[in-house]
């Protein structure tokens, strides 16, 4: 037994105290009154009995004295909050409930009386299991979702298991299985009888199911949700979901963009083509109507055809305003009750800001150079405003307040605090290091994934000579020719934010580079990179990952640069604002809500984004009733065996009661008197 309030010294010393006091009062005399009676022989007789019986007498208020300590015992006992001891047959369990996007789909109540949730009902589930634990299973409970995470301690106690039940939220991100039960494993390590019971949809990833059963250090048990065979249950025919939304503005006419929408519809498995209520499941297409909107204003709607488990996609061209925040929604025709997942229903991007980029140029005088960046859209009422300036006239103070600063044929002593362009640096002072010199090189190695080369060709470009360059820390080659780099792009942190540079390792009045079309994409896509344009998810991001959000170019926008802030404040789609770290140029947060965000810089205006859950295990929501792994199926928990209740007092309690009530009949049938 063991005490979890009072220490057992605390406990003797009160009992000592009490006990002192009570005996003193049983030790005090009696004072008796005198009567005078008329008749003496009678009360001699009584008085002679008295006598003989004194000593009984004696023993029995003796017993009373005992029967008020020992009720005082158990009052102090009490106070002192003991348990029962633990014996070894008990269970370390982790009640692992998916808490994940699937887990808000509707699950209408058996009687047919509202809906509920899939989360709701694992809950009911959890609580029923944790009420049959045996007095001797020691639990937790972990809420799955895209970062698992218990919602507790290990505890023995029914109350503090359900607490942490019912703190179980569900995100809009899908469920990482394999790191839940990494965290399984690392909760009940070392521990007896390690036990896992997941209550689920069994909506998961088909890779990510044998992490349920690698090894054999954990029993791992599934408890599928109740089926719910009511008509009104049945009239869910699936989940209609928006599984991608995605905006661009054109490169000559930033006034003008077009919008990508990518849908699919996902049915409800049945055994049967008729619903409970007789009414027939359809077989093939699902008609639902899409709604684009702009800043709340409806821009286009239409009625889509959805083909089961078939991705439909939408392109709107051409679309134009000022507003920037793009939303679609999709509802199904004649059935809005029978979409189960109303999460996936809306989507969200946000426009790219159209903002002129302010470049310099220093150059001896390069008419290839100029043409290219007309080309891309250079001009006062353009994207772009360029300025040009010869090596002799260069400043250093006045190309940090550009955007981006172009170096041809001229290498600066230090590189500007903006984002340049290299063309063939050379000397001591060049940022980048050079190891010598290549004879018409030819390019054998592209890397294009990198947004510079998005639609650029470098396999047949002619040159007289190049530079090799050293690749420091940050920088990533482009191109080159048997793994010697030619052409370099760097990204490094600084105070005042994310720098970029791009370098090219020859003169372009010695390469037929800039009478291709590939010159002017290459100058575009880098200028882009420069301001962030071309960044993975600009717009739209994905719940369930963190973000890293590129600061690049945010902070020149209030003027001159300053240092980054250590932090950003992100204001979250439902109004609540919280600060997110930035490092080495980037802002990180991990995205678990779909919906509009904005993350603001003391120095700097605020940058829109959204999220999206984009995850199509998620919208196809799908409900299991069994697991199983390879050709194994995960068995469902079996209950504890009910035991005394392992707190105590209660019992304490009614025994002192009981004791009370024997000590005040025994007192009125006057034994103890």
């Amino acid at each position: 037994m063991s005490f979890l309030g009072l220490a057992v010294q605390q406990l003797a010393l009160i009992f000592a105290a009490a006990a002192v006091v009570l005996t003193a009062l049983y030790l005090l005399k009696q004072q008796r009154r005198r009567v005078e009676v008329p008749f003496i022989r009678l009360w001699q007789q009584v008085l002679q009995r008295s006598e003989a019986t004194s000593l009984w007498r004696k023993l029995l208020r003796l017993l009373s004295l005992l029967l008020q300590l020992l009720v005082l015992l158990l009052l102090v006992l009490s106070l002192g909050d003991p348990r029962l001891g633990r014996s070894q047959r008990g269970r370390t369990l982790v009640l692992l409930i998916d808490a994940s996007a699937s887990m808000q789909a509707r699950m209408p109540s058996p009687t047919g009386r509202g809906d509920s949730t899939r989360l709701a009902a694992a809950q009911a589930q959890a609580r029923s299991f944790v009420r049959s634990l045996g007095g001797d299973d020691l639990a937790v409970v972990v809420a799955l979702d895209g970062q698992p995470a218990p919602m507790g301690g290990l505890s023995y106690e029914e109350s503090d298991l359900l607490a942490q039940i019912d703190g179980v939220q569900a995100r809009d991100t899908g469920a990482d299985l394999p790191a839940a039960i990494a965290l399984c494993r690392a909760l009940l390590l070392g521990r007896p009888s390690p036990t896992v019971v997941l209550f689920s949809d069994g909506g998961f990833d088909e890779a990510s199911l044998p992490t349920l059963t690698a090894g054999q250090d954990l029993d791992v048990y599934f408890q599928p949700l109740p089926q719910i065979s009511s008509p009104a249950a049945d009239r869910t025919l699936g989940n209609a979901a928006l599984t991608a939304l995605s905006v661009r503005r054109y490169r000559r006419n930033r006034l003008s963009y077009e919008v990508l929408v990518r849908m699919a519809w996902f049915p409800r498995p049945v055994t049967s083509g008729v619903l409970a209520d007789g009414t027939a499941l359809p077989s093939t297409a699902q008609r639902a109507t899409l709604e684009l909107r702009q800043d709340g204003e409806v821009v286009d709607v239409q009625t889509v055809e959805l083909m089961p488990n078939q991705a439909v996609e939408r392109i709107y061209n051409n679309l134009s305003g000022a507003g920037r925040n793009i939303e679609a929604r999709l509802q199904l025709v004649g059935a809005a009750d029978g979409d189960i997942l109303p999460l996936d229903d809306r989507a969200y991007t946000v426009l790219p800001e159209r903002r002129q980029q302010r470049v310099l140029i220093v150059t001896p005088g390069n008419l290839f150079l100029e043409g290219a960046l007309l080309a891309t859209g250079a001009g006062e009422e353009n994207h772009l405003r360029v300025e040009r300036v010869t090596p002799s006239a260069y400043d250093p103070a006045r190309a940090d307040r550009y955007d981006a600063v172009i170096f041809d044929a001229f290498t600066p002593k230090a590189p500007p605090n903006a984002h340049a362009i290299y063309l063939d640096p050379q000397g001591p002072s060049s940022p980048f290091p050079l190891r010598g010199t290549l004879k018409s090189p030819l390019v054998t190695d592209v890397e294009a994934s990198h947004p510079i080369l998005r639609w650029v060709s470098l396999t047949d470009v002619n040159m007289s000579k190049s530079s090799v360059f050293v690749l420091q820390p940050g920088d990533r080659a482009l191109a080159g020719m048997f793994k010697q780099p030619l052409i370099v792009a760097r990204e490094e942190s600084t105070r005042s934010g994310l720098r970029r540079s791009l370098a090219l390792g020859f003169d372009l009045r010695a390469s037929d580079l800039p009478l291709r079309v590939a010159f002017p994409l290459l100058l575009m896509n880098a200028l882009d990179w420069f301001a962030g344009d071309v960044d993975e998810d600009l717009g739209s991001r994905r719940t369930g990952q963190i973000w890293r959000i590129a600061l690049s170019g945010i902070a020149r926008r209030a003027g001159a640069p300053r240092p980054l802030s250590a932090t950003a404040n992100l204001l979250l789609p439902d109004g609540e604002s919280i600060t997110t770290p930035v490092s080495e140029g980037y802002a990180l947060h991990y995205g678990q809500r779909v919906g509009f965000y904005e993350l603001s810089l003391p120095e700097s205006a605020p940058l829109r984004f959204a999220a999206n859950l984009s995850d199509p295990i998620e919208s196809a929501a799908t409900l299991r009733s069994e697991l199983r792994v390879g050709d194994k199926r995960l068995a469902a928990p079996e209950p504890g065996q009910r035991a005394l209740r392992r707190t105590l007092w209660p019992y304490l309690l009614l025994a002192a009661v009981a004791l009370l009530l024997l000590e005040w009949w025994s007192y009125h049938r006057r034994w103890t008197v």
